[in-house]
């Protein structure tokens, strides 16, 4: 804990980790204040800093330490940027990050990709592994690979298990989850007289194989989680799967009470409220329209045969 440089204004308001409890420092000071302080404080009052805290701790002297202590009507706040997620205007392998961050309490922004341009332009820019998206700036990273940017968004905010175990179960739920969410994701894109067939398979897989565990898990570990004692990744991804699958079938969880329990549960908690109202970035289900802009930006192939899709991802 660092030594406060000036005491005098010793108080039990204080939030700052690294302080002493202090109070905010008198209005008529905070002139000479940031005289002393120099460059780097000023800066705070005029730009939201993109560095952490421990950062920029690092680079400025231990008084800004004791400046940054705050009554409960003055705050200063260091934040770090917000992640960029660039994506098209839609669900598909994004809607899963778009939730665990939500779930996190974390904002974001997001760079629409509006046109086969923009998605060249960006795989140009040198900065996607694979020359594909989803990719998610953060951390001076530009993650690419789903899995690979949810796990480290999971581990980053404490939604990863406590220990090897635990990340176990949470992998293993989350790629049950993740094969069902590629069918649904794959069914807009059904040519006229699949969807039926299409439909009925993914509707067979979630209420035969899927949803069947995930009770299972639920009444057996007897927590309000599937792994542990609090929310992990695997409880977001089995809530949005609920609500994906429940968009084709609106009783699809007449024979799982449990996930009946879960899910009235998970959607009481205020940041999971908060990213189901309207006006959320929360994207709404593929319509013709979300469809016809994704196969323009990525050239994708329509009628691709759900089922099929369902073997290679559910069976091997």
């Amino acid at each position: 804990m660092l030594p406060c440089p000036l005491p005098v204004f010793k108080g039990k308001n204080c939030r700052f980790d690294s302080c002493p409890s202090h109070e905010s420092p008198p209005s008529s000071l905070l002139p000479s204040l940031l005289s002393e302080l120099g460059v780097w404080t000023a800066l705070l009052f005029s730009v939201e800093s993109r560095l952490q805290k421990g950062q920029l701790l690092s680079l400025v002297p231990s008084q800004l330490a004791a400046f940054c202590c705050f009554s409960e009507n003055q705050e200063l706040k260091i934040m770090s940027g917000k992640p960029i997620l660039h994506y098209f205007n839609g669900r598909g392998r994004m809607e899963s990050v778009r939730w665990l961050l939500a779930a996190a309490g974390v904002e974001f922004e997001e760079k629409i990709l509006k046109s086969a341009e923009d998605f060249e332009n960006l795989v140009k820019g040198g900065n996607l592994m694979y020359q594909q998206v989803p990719m998610v700036e953060i951390d001076g990273l530009n993650l690419v690979q789903t899995r690979a940017i949810l796990k480290y968004i999971a581990a980053k905010y404490n939604l990863y298990g406590k220990d090897l175990k635990e990340k176990a179960l949470i992998d293993m739920y989350v790629e049950g989850m993740r094969d069902l969410n590629e069918m649904i994701m794959h069914y807009p894109l059904c040519y006229p007289g699949e969807e039926e067939k299409n439909l009925n398979f993914i509707l067979e897989r979630a209420t035969e194989r899927f949803f069947p565990v995930y009770e299972k898990a639920l009444k057996s570990h007897g927590k309000n989680y599937l792994v542990g004692n609090q929310m992990s990744w695997a409880d977001i991804q089995l809530f949005e799967a609920i609500l994906m699958v429940e968009e084709l079938k609106s009783d699809i969880l007449s024979a799982f009470p449990k996930l009946q329990e879960f899910k009235a549960r998970i959607s009481k908690l205020p940041r999971i409220q908060k990213f189901l109202q309207p006006g959320s970035q929360r994207k709404p289900p593929m319509d013709d329209q979300a469809v016809e802009e994704a196969t323009k930006i990525f050239n994708l192939e329509k009628g691709l045969y759900v089922k099929h899709k369902g073997v290679i991802l559910a069976d091997f």
